[in-house]
C-alpha cells in the first residue's frame, strides 16, 4: 500500500523541479543580506545560453502566507547548486536555519562528490565546521569580490576555470653545454591561462548603419560617341563627360556646376543618383529611357558590382570630407588622404570632445626659420569605405603630413620614416584618441550618426567604433576607456609636440641636403660652361 504514496511523492518532486528550477540556492544569515543581495543581482544579470542565471533568495521567493519550511525545502530541491555564504554569523544561527540548510546539502552528498555545495567566504570566518573544512572556498572578501565572482559564474555556467601552467626547458649553448640560465627556466614562475572574462577590443572601423536603397545605371547617349570605320563606336572619356555635365549646368543658369559621383562601366554610367529623373545632373550624358535600377543589397553579392559600389561610396565620402573644409592629397595612391589647411596663413586649432570634456587640438602648424616658413605640419587621415564580413565600414587610419606652403604636400622617404616611427610608438588609447577625433570631424555636429550624402539618399555611419568581442582576457584589467580618454587628451596633445620637433628636424635636414645638392649642381654647371 506504500507504493502509491511513494509514486505520488516522486511525481510531486518532479513537478516542483520543473516549475521552479534555479541555478543556485543562496544559504545565508539575515544579517548578511547586503552582501547576498549584491551577489544575487550580479548573478542574475549574467547571461547564460538563451537566458540569465537564476538564484533562489528567500525574500524574493517566499510570499506572505506561504510555508517558510516548505518553500525553503522546494528551493533546495530545485537548485543545481547550493552556495553557502560563510561569515561568523552563519554558524551562530539561533533559529538553526543555516545549520539545517548545509546539513541537508551534505546529507544529499556527504563528500560533495557532485560539487553542488559551493562555500563562499564573504567575511573573515574564524570557525568553519570540520565537515566543511575540506571544501575549497571562493574568497569574495573586499577587493577580491570581482575575481571570484567570475569563478563562481564559470561554475554555474559549466565553464572551465583558468588552469596554471608552467614552462620548463633547458637552454643549450652552441658548444652543446647547458647554459647557467637554465636554472632560471627550471624555476620559472607558473604563468596562468587567460581569464574567462569577456573583452571588447575597439578598432578603427565605424559601422555603416544604413545604406542607400538603389544604384542606377544607363547607357551613355549614342550621339556622344564617335563612329569608327568598322561600324563600332568610341566612348567619350570621363573627363569629356565631366565637361559636358558642367556645360549643361552652365547653360541652365547654374553659377557653380557640380559633377555628381559616377563610374563608367562597359559603356554605361553607374551612379547613386536617379538617372531617370529630369532633375538629374547626369541627364545630359545618359539615355534615360534605358535606365535600370538594382537594389544595393543585391549588387554587393557580385564581386565586380561590389567594387563599383565601394568606389562610388568613396567618391561620396571624398565630397563629404571636402565639404568639412579638408583638403585631399591627390598624390596619395593608397586611398583618400585628408588634411587640414592653414587658417588664413596661421596655425589651425580645432575644438572637440574626446568624451565629455572639451579639448583643443592644433591640426595645422607652420615652422619658421627666422621669419620664413620652412614647412607646415598637418594632422591627416586616410579615410575610406571598406567591405568586411558582409558589412560596410568607414575605416580611419590617422597620420601626419608636411606641406611646403600649407597646401602642396611634401614627400620623401625621410618624412615617411619619421611618421611611421612615431605611429609605431602609439598605444591603444592614443589610437582611440585619433579615431574619436576624426569621427567628430566626420560628424560635423551633434548626433548619434554621421550622415554622408550619397545621391538623393544618405549613408548613415555609427560614431562608436566597431569592436571584437573575445571570451578570454585579463581579469580586473577593464577600464572605462572613454572616461580615460578625457583625462589623457591633454597629455596626448603634448606628446604630439615631439613629432613636430622630429619632423621639423627631418625637414631641416632635407632642406640642407636639397640646398647642398642644388649648390653642387650649380657649380658643376658653371664649370661646364667655362670649359
Amino acid at each position: 500500500m506504500k507504493a502509491e504514496p511513494d509514486a505520488q511523492q516522486a511525481d510531486r518532486t518532479t513537478e516542483i523541479a520543473a516549475s521552479s528550477k534555479r541555478d543556485a540556492f543562496l544559504s545565508h544569515r539575515g544579517v548578511d543580506k547586503p552582501f547576498v543581495r549584491r551577489l544575487a543581482a550580479d548573478l542574475e544579470s549574467t547571461p547564460h545560453r538563451d537566458r540569465t542565471l537564476s538564484v533562489w533568495l528567500d525574500e524574493a521567493e517566499i510570499r506572505p502566507g506561504q510555508s517558510i519550511p516548505g518553500m525553503i525545502n522546494q528551493g533546495l530541491e530545485c537548485s543545481r547548486f547550493i552556495v553557502l555564504v560563510l561569515t561568523p554569523a552563519y554558524f551562530n544561527s539561533e533559529s538553526g536555519w543555516t545549520d539545517a540548510e548545509w546539513h541537508a546539502a551534505l546529507h544529499r552528498d556527504p563528500d560533495n562528490r557532485r560539487n553542488w555545495v559551493i562555500p563562499v567566504l564573504a567575511a573573515d570566518c574564524p570557525y568553519v565546521p570540520m565537515l566543511l573544512r575540506h571544501l575549497l572556498s571562493l574568497d569574495m572578501r573586499g577587493s577580491n569580490y570581482d575575481v571570484d565572482l567570475r569563478r563562481l559564474v564559470a561554475i554555474l555556467r559549466d565553464e572551465p576555470l583558468p588552469r596554471p601552467i608552467s614552462y620548463r626547458g633547458q637552454l643549450i649553448r652552441s658548444n652543446g653545454r647547458i647554459d647557467r640560465t637554465t636554472l632560471l627556466a627550471e624555476r620559472a614562475v607558473p604563468e596562468g591561462d587567460p581569464d574567462v572574462v569577456e573583452e571588447n577590443l575597439s578598432c578603427n572601423l565605424l559601422p555603416v548603419e544604413r545604406m542607400p536603397t538603389f544604384i542606377y545605371e544607363a547607357p551613355i547617349r549614342s550621339d556622344l560617341c564617335t563612329a569608327r570605320l568598322d561600324g563600332t563606336h568610341t566612348l567619350p572619356t570621363k573627363a569629356a563627360l565631366r565637361d559636358i555635365i558642367k556645360q549643361s549646368q552652365l547653360d541652365a543658369g547654374e553659377e557653380r556646376p557640380l559633377v555628381p559621383a559616377f563610374r563608367v562601366v562597359g559603356g554605361r554610367i553607374v551612379s547613386f543618383h536617379d538617372l531617370e529623373s529630369d532633375e538629374s545632373r547626369l541627364a545630359s550624358v545618359v539615355d534615360q529611357e534605358s535606365m535600370e535600377s538594382t537594389r544595393v543589397l543585391d549588387a554587393v553579392r557580385d564581386e565586380d558590382d561590389r567594387r563599383v559600389v565601394v568606389s562610388l561610396l568613396n567618391m561620396s565620402l571624398d565630397r563629404h570630407m571636402m565639404s568639412c573644409g579638408l583638403l585631399i592629397d591627390k598624390n596619395y595612391t593608397r586611398g583618400s588622404r585628408f588634411y587640414f589647411p592653414a587658417d588664413n596663413g596661421a596655425e589651425r586649432v580645432v575644438k572637440w570632445k574626446p568624451f565629455r570634456n572639451e579639448a583643443n587640438r592644433t591640426v595645422t602648424k607652420p615652422y619658421l626659420q627666422g621669419e620664413a616658413i620652412v614647412h607646415w605640419l598637418h594632422q591627416a587621415a586616410v579615410i575610406r569605405v571598406v567591405f568586411l564580413a558582409s558589412r560596410f565600414f568607414v575605416q580611419i587610419s590617422p597620420s601626419w603630413l608636411l606641406t611646403h606652403d600649407g597646401e602642396r604636400v611634401k614627400g620623401g622617404s625621410d618624412v615617411a620614416r619619421v611618421v611611421n616611427r612615431w605611429t609605431a610608438r602609439e598605444r591603444n588609447l592614443s589610437v582611440l584618441y585619433h579615431v574619436r577625433f576624426w569621427t567628430s570631424i566626420l560628424r560635423r555636429g551633434p548626433g548619434r550618426l554621421i550622415a554622408i550624402r550619397v545621391g538623393e539618399e544618405t549613408m548613415d555611419v555609427a560614431t562608436v567604433p566597431a569592436f571584437v568581442r573575445i571570451a578570454y582576457g585579463i581579469a580586473d584589467d577593464q577600464r572605462d576607456v572613454l572616461r580615460a580618454l578625457d583625462e589623457a587628451a591633454p597629455r596626448i596633445a603634448l606628446e604630439e609636440e615631439q613629432i613636430e620637433i622630429e619632423l621639423r628636424s627631418e625637414g631641416d635636414e632635407d632642406d640642407e641636403t636639397l640646398n647642398k645638392t642644388e649648390g653642387e649642381s650649380s657649380s658643376a654647371t658653371e664649370e661646364s660652361a667655362d670649359a
